[in-house]
């Protein structure tokens, strides 16, 4: 969270914010992504649990990462 990429990663970040803006909800994905870089850890960590269709409670702000629900892959 607001430390920069490696050199090494900054192309597939590039390559990858770049297709997403490029598609037809490209607006929408420019606002998720530029919503996405103002949140803190927590949040990040509860929206990523959330894409994945896991309950909050799988969220462990502790480690700031989503643990895997039993059974997920």
């Amino acid at each position: 969270m607001g430390a920069p990429l490696p050199a090494a990663e900054r192309g597939d970040v590039d390559r990858i914010t770049a297709a997403g803006r490029a598609v037809p909800e490209g607006a929408a994905f420019t606002a998720e992504f530029e919503h996405g870089t103002r949140l803190a850890a927590d949040g990040a960590v509860l929206r990523a649990c959330a894409a994945l269709d896991w309950p909050p409670e799988y969220a462990s702000s502790g480690t700031r990462a989503c643990r895997t629900p039993q059974g997920a892959a």
